[in-house]
């Protein structure tokens, strides 16, 4: 047996070894990952999420909005506001676990949504199974969590082996048909399973990997850590050296970590007291809309007590592309534009992270990468599907072959079966 040959045969068996480990897991996933695909179009088609009729009139200041709301500034967290003019502002409160309140950007009336919430509820529980098998919080959520991930990275191992058992030994027209090309007349079988299995993984093997890699930054910190490490500025560095060093010393101390991780969790967070010489929220709204002319969306964080400048998000075009986005900080008392900082700011390391969570569901790239991403969840129930088949059919055929290669014995007389006349 050839270098080559022998390389193929270990990968071979790794690959179909560590699919048959991981294969319940990872169907979970990418079944959850179909249905996840357009999650936020679906809960404001189920739940009836409130528009505004467009009315001509100017948008409320936001002072004024939170009065006519009944919401006083003190409670609250943040405020988004879109440029649409059909759509309400949301007001997200500071109360752990306060839903976030709809307003009328032109009246202030609370906008309420014509669903149940059955569609939030829904894919809240869809979330749970695709990220934590179901677990609702505990030890047992943590577990959950780490045992995904596991089962993400083998994900990852299959997608990048099988790409190297595609990989032709001889090329020809024939080969590439039989695993580039999806053979749709193969209706059942072996053939079907093998040409489904191999093209299919071949086409997708690029978003299944954009996928699974960023999905690993949220099971596990070490992706990012080890990421700032390489590529993050000086200081990002310095901080993920700290936490990788912290990281190895909770692990030796785990259990006593974890009471201060729950001693943490229950505290309740300072009253949030407003200063006296704040300026009106809408000079600041003003501000970011003035230093980024293109807005389409705003989101206004209310600073704590300590801070000399509030921090308004400003996001164009694509909301979910991290490079149309810009962080302004707006001093509180000027109303004045004191920073601005957006994506060319950042690390090589950030800009990376930048991309991860809306580059797993393929929202930076508007509707065509939800589609494309959908469809790379559905390739992978297709994967498993047709892996667990082949596998099994190569289990039976390794059978058949034992059974025959064993030689027929001739079965020999019991004397304690033979009649006294015989002996005789």
């Amino acid at each position: 047996m050839s270098a080559r040959r022998a390389i193929r045969t270990v990968f071979f068996w790794t690959h179909l070894s560590i699919g048959l480990l991981a294969g319940g897991l990872i169907l979970l996933m990418s079944v959850t990952g179909v249905l996840l695909g357009f999650e936020r179009q679906m809960i404001a088609w189920i739940d009836g999420a409130p528009r505004v009729e467009a009315n001509g009139a100017a948008p409320l200041p936001l002072d004024t909005l939170l009065a006519r709301a009944g919401v006083a500034r003190a409670d609250v967290a943040s405020v988004l506001i879109k440029r649409d003019p059909t759509q309400p502002v949301t007001i997200r409160q500071r109360e752990r676990g306060a839903a976030p309140i709809l307003a009328h950007p032109t009246t202030g009336a609370v906008l309420t949504p014509s669903g149940d919430g059955s569609g939030q509820r829904f894919f809240s529980a869809l979330r749970r199974w695709h990220r934590y098998v179901g677990a609702e919080a505990g030890a047992l959520r943590a577990q959950m969590k780490v045992l995904n991930g596991v089962a993400n990275l083998i994900f990852l191992a299959l997608v990048l082996s099988g790409l190297y058992l595609w990989w032709p030994r001889r090329w020809s027209v024939a080969r590439l048909r039989a695993t580039a090309w999806p053979q749709w007349k193969h209706r059942a079988g072996q053939a079907r399973d093998f040409n489904w299995h191999n093209s299919l993984g071949f086409w997708f093997a690029l978003p299944l990997a954009i996928i699974i890699a960023t999905a690993a930054f949220f099971s596990f910190r070490w992706p990012g850590q080890y990421l700032d490490l390489a590529l993050g500025s000086d200081q990002e560095r310095a901080a993920a050296r700290v936490a990788i060093a912290e990281a190895r010393a909770a692990r030796q101390d785990a259990p006593a970590a974890a009471e201060s991780r729950r001693d943490a969790a229950t505290e309740e967070p300072p009253p949030h007291p407003v200063r006296a010489e704040d300026a009106a929220l809408a000079t600041y709204i003003a501000a970011a809309a003035s230093a980024r002319p293109d807005w389409a969306q705003l989101t206004l964080t209310l600073p704590d007590a300590k801070a000399s400048v509030v921090r308004i998000a400003v996001a164009e075009g694509n909301t979910y592309r991290p490079d149309l986005r810009w962080t302004l900080d707006v001093d509180r008392a000027s109303a004045t534009v004191a920073t601005s900082s957006g994506y060319d700011d950042l690390s090589t390391a950030r800009k990376l992270r930048a991309w991860v969570r809306f580059g797993h569901t393929g929202e930076v790239f508007g509707i065509p990468g939800q589609i494309v991403a959908t469809l790379a969840s559905a390739v992978g129930v297709l994967l498993v599907w047709t892996g667990f088949a082949l596998a099994w059919r190569r289990l039976r055929q390794a059978l058949r072959r034992r059974r025959r290669s064993v030689p027929a014995v001739a079965a020999l007389p019991d004397p304690s079966l033979e009649s006294p006349a015989a002996l005789g």
